[in-house]
């Protein structure tokens, strides 16, 4: 029964246990043919020998010793004591090159090379370099021995050999030792050939660098075809590479025939390749004349066939015929590129009806991107409201003001374009009435749009007035960037602080922030101290800067290590002295001493030090910098004392754009600047006013966020322009505090009034009062 019972219950896992077990049966016989195949060899790819096999493993703490290591008679153990040797120029360390182009090998496109002389660099190379030099990546110029005076602005390279079939080589010898590596494309020119660099340019621009070319007008020679130097020939890197290395054979073999034949044989003999006037569908076209000179006339030249599509002339007479070839090439580079646009502005409205939102999604003008689409009502871009005269909230602090200066010539040239347009589309028969409505905007991602409301008269028909509107814009165009000289921020500055008498109060804490900022840092910097003295001031008795000069005593023997602390004194009665003080100052210093203006209640920064030496550059550029103005501080703070630091807020000060106190620039760029302006005028002036109209420097203007300076009484001088005057007057009516909180309190003193007249009316009806009244006023 119990084992019925048994065999009932143990029926399902039956199968499981069988199945069990004959697994473990089967793994137990398998065991031994499966470990030899684990076992196999596995042969190193480098070495060729057998490596350690994958189930090698140590038992009782001693390495198992492989078959194909015992079996491997040819394996011979080596010991290396000392670290390899490398040779004495070898570098472990891997320096990367200064530049990414350089690492990746990327070359520049063009360079030219132009074959002058003593007689001819003035007149005919001069003409190449104003012609060529904006177009190409590199323009030389390659003569035999100097002249006694060459022409400014170009790259020139002479050498002392005079013999005429060597200076070719000599030339090509000047580009393997400095340019071989740098370009990609090279072509060599006499002076007497004019050439279209901007069609060479783009030529080669859409040839390929990875095959060999000898670019040119093939000329039949020795059985081959070689380049005619004269029209021009060019030659890949890697077949100038080659003519580089055989310059010995070329030099040797060169015969007193033309500069021509001997450089083509020696890049016919170098690399092999014949000359070939084509390349894909790019074709090397030229056109020859006798000779053009000045007499040359275009109208006839453009009747040859062949003159406006080619890419070089030859030949040049004089400069001048280079010129009106120049000219009339750009004339009929502008024309093509008219035609061109018009072209693409049609295909851009054919492909619009096939876009999203058909014709609609072409935007006007064709080719400007579309407006600006605000996503909230803040960023909605308001529209300026003007006539002829004014415009009408032009900023949030101004209600109407004169259109005048540049945006009065905007809105005359505006009007005229306006009129010009109507008439091209009308026929030419309006005239100007009057401007009814105009509106602009700025934005920021086409440019300045206009609309505009005109009444016109018809010239020849009724003199009734015609409403019409237009719109208009005035495009942004594309975006340059202007290369400016290199500059570093080791450059000293020296600081110029004029002191007058009002100005004592102010002049200690100027040399706490001076010592605390650059004299504990050791920033390289100057303080120049100029005291200006009344006529009548005593200087030796009862001096009023004796207090500061002690301090300056006391600074410089605390940094006896170089304390750069020095003044000077002038006696002025001029209520605008700082022509007299940079006068002064300007003959105590080197020429290429970098100044900075400064005025007491400034706080010192090394940031905004950094960015006046960034930003100031010899002979290019002056800085103006717009600092942030504190407003006066019983106005703003309710309690004392008041705070010690200035905070960017716009409750505590503002960037006060009517100010020009603060200026940096080189003492040679305001010798220069100074010689234009008259002795009688600089009273009436100021140095931003100087710089403005020296046209030679550009004023770069610009808030600087590291210039604080603190309030302080300031006094309009009535000798200045009216302009400056009239700067100056707005400056002080804003630097007081802000117009909210000027409102308020204007709201309270309005309040402590009004209490004032009430309590006034209360004590007129008080019974007491009554009493003591006299009987005349009861």
């Amino acid at each position: 029964m119990n084992l019925r019972m048994i065999m009932v219950y143990s029926r399902p896992v039956t199968p499981m246990i069988v199945g069990l077990c004959l697994g473990i049966a089967l793994s137990l016989i398998l065991a031994p043919f499966m470990d030899e195949d684990c076992q196999m060899n596995v042969l190193d790819v480098e070495t060729g020998r057998n490596v350690r096999k994958t189930n090698s493993i140590i038992e009782n703490d001693k390495p198992v010793v492989e078959e194909s290591q015992a079996t491997d008679d040819d394996f011979e153990p080596h010991l290396i004591q000392d670290k390899p040797k490398h040779p004495s120029g070898y570098n472990k360390k891997f320096v990367r090159p200064r530049y990414t182009s350089t690492e990746l090998g990327i070359r520049e496109k063009l360079f030219i090379g132009v074959l002058t002389s003593r007689e001819t660099i003035g007149t005919l190379g001069v003409a190449i370099n104003k012609t060529v030099s904006h177009y190409v990546s590199k323009l030389v110029f390659f003569m035999d021995k100097r002249g006694a005076s060459l022409p400014s602005g170009m790259s020139i390279v002479s050498f002392s050999d005079d013999r005429p079939n060597l200076k070719p080589f000599h030339m090509l010898k000047y580009i393997g030792d400095h340019y071989i590596n740098t370009f990609d494309w090279f072509m060599f020119i006499p002076d007497t050939t004019y050439i279209r660099g901007e069609k060479i340019f783009d030529m080669m621009s859409h040839i390929s660098i990875t095959n060999d070319l000898h670019f040119g007008l093939p000329v039949a020679k020795e059985g081959s075809f070689i380049c005619n130097l004269d029209y021009g020939l060019i030659v890949s890197q890697s077949i100038l590479s080659k003519v580089i290395s055989s310059l010995d054979w070329c030099s040797k073999n060169t015969v007193s025939g033309t500069t021509s034949d001997n450089i083509g044989k020696c890049i016919l003999h170098a690399s092999g390749k014949a000359c070939t006037n084509q390349r894909g569908n790019k074709k090397f076209t030229i056109y020859s004349s006798p000779g053009l000179d000045k007499s040359l006339d275009i109208s006839f030249l453009q009747k040859s066939h062949g003159f406006n599509e080619a890419i070089t002339v030859y030949r040049m007479k004089d400069e001048l015929a280079s010129y009106r070839l120049h000219r009339h090439f750009c004339e009929l580079a502008l024309n093509e590129s008219k035609v061109e646009l018009e072209k693409t502005k049609d295909d851009i409205i054919r492909m619009s009806y096939s876009a999203p939102g058909g014709r609609a999604s072409a935007t006007w003008p064709i080719g400007i991107p579309p407006p600006f689409k605000p996503k909230t009502r803040f960023d909605v871009i308001r529209w300026d409201y003007f006539t002829e005269t004014q415009i009408f909230l032009e900023n949030d602090f101004s209600n109407v003001k004169p259109l005048t200066g540049v945006h009065k010539l905007d809105v005359d040239d505006v009007i005229t374009t306006s009129l010009k347009r109507l008439n091209e589309k009308y026929g030419d028969i309006y005239n100007f009435g009057r401007l009814v409505n105009g509106y602009r905007r700025f934005d920021p991602t086409r440019g300045m749009e206009y609309t505009l409301d005109l009444t016109v008269k018809e010239k020849f028909g009724k003199s009734t007035e015609i409403h019409k509107r237009v719109h208009l814009v005035r495009p942004l165009s594309q975006v340059e960037i202007v290369p400016m000289p290199y500059v570093t921020e080791n450059t000293r500055v020296n600081l110029i602080l004029p002191v007058s008498a009002e100005d004592r109060d102010g002049v200690v804490s100027f040399l706490d922030s001076y010592a605390h900022t650059c004299l504990d840092s050791g920033d390289n910097t100057n303080l120049f101290i100029v005291f200006i003295y009344n006529p009548q001031d005593p200087i030796d008795k009862d001096d009023i800067f004796a207090v500061l000069k002690s301090m300056i005593t006391y600074y410089e023997n605390k940094y006896q290590n170089g304390a750069r602390i020095a003044w000077t004194s002038i006696h002025s009665s001029s209520p605008n002295p700082e022509f007299i003080v940079m006068d002064a100052v300007s003959k105590k210093f080197p020429p290429q001493s970098l100044f900075l203006i400064c005025s007491v209640g400034m706080e010192l920064a090394i940031e905004f030090l950094n960015r006046v030496r960034m930003n100031t550059i010899s002979g290019w550029q002056a800085f103006f910098p717009i600092g942030f103005y504190q407003y006066k501080p019983n106005l703003i703070y309710d309690e004392t004392p008041y705070p010690t630091t200035i905070e960017i807020n716009k409750n505590v000060g503002h960037f006060d754009n009517n100010l020009y106190e603060q200026a940096s620039f080189y003492n040679s760029d305001y010798q220069y600047a100074r010689k234009t302006i008259s002795d009688s005028v600089i009273s009436k002036i100021e140095m931003y006013d100087m710089f403005i109209k020296y046209h030679h420097l550009h004023v770069f203007r610009a808030i600087e966020p590291a210039l604080k300076h603190r309030f302080r009484e300031r006094h309009c001088k009535p000798t200045l322009t009216e302009t400056a005057y009239k700067r100056c007057l707005k400056s002080i009516a804003t630097g007081l505090a802000s117009r909210s909180q000027l409102a308020l309190l204007i709201f309270e003193e309005q309040r402590k009034v009004d209490k004032l007249q009430i309590d006034i009316k209360h004590r007129q009806h008080d019974p007491n009062v009554e009493l003591m009244k006299p009987d005349m006023l009861k």
